[in-house]
């Protein structure tokens, strides 16, 4: 009799034991589920949070790139280069190269400009009646009474190489600095009868700024040569 309780009694121990453990079983296996349920909910509020991120900048991004390009058009940073003639040690602004293509008036100024320059500067005992002529339909009265006055004087080419030697002009650049103002540079050489250069003679270098009025000169500035 007391062997059959003490069996009963063990049997319902381990009936216990065992239900015990695996409720102990269970709760791990639930606290192994809450576990990584909660893990994937914060890798999911982090995914979502860095999307919402990604998103905005991408956002940002495109606004600060329609910004600038928006604003782009409104101001160009022009290169320039300053140009030295070693001869003279004078600075200037060389002209710039770009695809737009020159007027048709602003070709016909230089034109004008380089034919008036190479009247008023040289000198040809057989044509200085035509250079004189020249400059003074392409010239206001003020500049053409100072031309006048030079090309009489003692010291003029007239009076100094009359019909002996010749000076040549060369045009180096024609800029127009504003819409009435130019700037031509150029070069001067004494040649002989025979187009050779003068013996006792060097090439000079100068410029001359121009102020426009329609198409006479109404007031010029020269280098020293």
């Amino acid at each position: 009799m007391e062997n059959t309780n003490y069996y009963e009694h063990s049997k319902k121990e381990a009936s216990k034991k065992k239900f015990e453990e695996k409720n102990e079983k269970k709760d791990y296996f639930k606290a192994i589920r809450d576990f990584e349920r909660s893990e994937i909910e914060i890798i999911k509020k982090k995914a979502k949070t860095f999307t919402i991120l990604a998103i905005g900048e991408f956002v940002v991004i495109c606004i600060l790139g329609f910004a600038i390009a928006s604003l782009a058009p409104l101001k160009t940073a022009v290169p320039f280069l300053v140009r030295v003639d070693n001869s003279t040690g004078y600075t200037d602004i060389a002209p710039q190269l770009s695809d737009a293509k020159e007027s048709y008036q602003d070709v016909e100024t230089k034109y004008f400009l380089s034919k008036y320059l190479i009247n008023y500067e040289a000198y040809d005992w057989q044509t200085i009646q035509e250079q004189a002529d020249t400059v003074k339909t392409m010239s206001s009265q003020k500049v053409f009474s100072a031309y006048d006055t030079m090309i009489r004087a003692d010291s003029s080419p007239l009076n100094i190489l009359k019909n002996n030697y010749k000076i040549k002009v060369q045009i180096n650049s024609v800029i127009l600095l504003r819409k009435d103002m130019a700037q031509v540079r150029f070069k001067k050489m004494v040649l002989d009868l025979s187009g050779k250069p003068a013996p006792d003679t060097e090439q000079q270098s100068g410029f001359r700024r121009f102020l426009l009025t329609g198409i006479k000169i109404s007031k010029q500035k020269k280098s020293a040569l």
